[in-house]
C-alpha cells in the first residue's frame, strides 16, 4: 500500500467506526467529510469529501491507495454519486475499492438467501433504498470489467446497531419507551439480520486486506452477526437493555390506529412543525414489513474470501450500545 485509504462518510456511524478500527491496526487514513468544520481547524488525516462536487472528490482522491465507500445522503443520489468517486477514483489512479452495500438489494425475498456476486431480478423492487442500492453495485460490477486490475468487495451488511445507531436502537428504544412500539404477535415474528458496527468496521478491514492480496477480482459478501432473533425478542432485549419494562402486547387494532394518526404527525415533522414525538415514533409500513420477514441471509463468503467470521454476541452489542 503506498498511499492512504479514503474513506468517505467518515463522519457517518458506519464510517466513523471504519476510521477508528482501521486507525488501531495502523493503515494509513485520509478520512473523507461532506463538510469540515467551521471555526477549527480539521483534525489531521481529514479531507473534505463532497460526493456531489468533481473538484473536492479528485482532491480527496489524490494520492490514495484505495477507498472504502460508506458515504451516501439519500438513495436517489447514491448512483449519481458512486459514478463520480469512480471516475475521479481512475482519474487518481485507484483500482481497489470497498463498497458497502445492504441486504436490502434482495429486497421482498425470504427463506434461505445466497451471496450472489449480482442481486436476482426476481421481485422488482418496490423500495427506493433497495433500487438504489442495487444500481451502486452494478455500477460498481461494470468499473471492475471495465479496465484489467481493478478489484473491488461489495459488503452487504444486515441491521447494523451498536452505540450511536439512531435507527435501530435509538429510536426503537424510544418507541418503546413511548408505548407506541411493543410484542407486535405475528407481525414481529421476522428475523433480525443483527450484526454490530465492531464486527462491520472489522469485516471492512479484512476486505481492504484481501484486495491487496491476489485472489478474484470481486469480492461480495453479506454480513451478519452471530444472533439473529426475532424482532419481538431484539426489542425484548433492547428494552431490558434500556430499563424498560418488557415490551407488552401492540394489538393490531392499537397498531392500526396509531399509524392512521402517525400521519399528519410525521409529515409536520418533515416540516419541521411542532408534533407529538411519540407519534413520530410508530413502525412505517416498511419498517413492519422487515419485521415479519422470515429471511436467513448466507455468510460463508466473508469467511472463505477474506477470512471474517463475526464475534460480537447481542448482550455483548447491547451493552456496548446502551452503557
Amino acid at each position: 500500500m503506498t498511499g492512504p485509504v479514503l474513506v468517505t462518510g467518515a463522519g457517518g456511524f458506519i464510517g466513523r467506526a471504519v476510521v477508528a478500527r482501521l486507525a488501531e491496526t495502523g493503515v494509513p487514513l485520509r478520512a473523507g467529510l461532506h463538510r469540515l468544520p467551521e471555526g477549527r481547524s480539521p483534525a489531521e488525516g481529514t479531507v473534505r469529501c463532497d460526493l456531489d462536487e468533481a473538484r473536492s472528490l479528485d482532491a480527496a482522491c489524490a494520492g490514495a491507495s484505495a477507498i472504502i465507500h460508506a458515504g451516501g445522503r439519500s438513495a436517489a443520489a447514491m448512483p449519481d454519486q458512486l459514478r463520480a468517486l469512480l471516475a475521479a477514483a481512475e482519474r487518481a489512479g485507484i483500482d481497489r475499492v470497498v463498497h458497502l452495500s445492504s441486504i436490502a438489494v434482495y429486497g421482498p425475498e425470504e427463506g434461505r438467501i445466497g451471496e450472489p456476486d449480482a442481486p436476482p431480478a426476481t421481485a422488482a423492487p418496490d423500495d427506493p433504498y433497495c433500487a438504489a442500492k442495487r444500481a451502486c453495485e452494478a455500477i460498481l460490477r461494470a468499473w471492475i470489467a471495465a479496465r484489467p486490475g481493478r478489484r473491488a468487495a461489495i459488503l452487504r451488511p444486515g441491521i447494523v446497531y451498536g452505540r450511536g445507531s439512531v435507527l435501530w436502537v435509538d429510536r426503537p428504544a424510544a418507541a418503546l419507551r413511548a408505548g407506541v412500539l411493543g410484542d407486535l404477535g405475528p407481525r414481529g415474528e421476522g428475523i433480525a439480520a443483527l450484526v454490530h458496527i465492531g464486527d462491520v468496521a472489522e469485516a471492512v478491514r479484512c476486505a481492504l486486506a484481501a484486495l491487496n492480496g491476489s485472489g478474484a477480482r470481486l469480492l461480495a459478501a453479506n454480513l451478519v452477526g452471530p444472533d439473529t432473533p426475532t424482532w419481538n425478542a431484539y426489542f425484548a432485549a433492547l428494552a431490558g437493555r434500556a430499563g424498560l419494562p418488557a415490551p407488552r402486547r401492540l394489538p393490531p387494532g392499537r397498531l392500526a390506529l396509531l399509524r392512521v394518526l402517525a400521519v399528519p404527525a410525521k409529515a409536520m415533522g418533515r416540516l419541521h412543525l411542532p408534533a407529538p414525538r411519540s407519534l413520530r415514533l410508530v413502525p412505517a409500513s416498511g419498517e413492519l414489513r422487515l419485521f415479519a420477514r422470515a429471511a436467513r441471509y448466507d455468510t460463508a463468503r466473508a469467511r472463505t474470501d477474506f477470512g471474517f467470521r463475526p464475534a460480537i454476541r447481542l448482550a455483548e452489542g447491547l451493552a456496548d450500545a446502551l452503557p
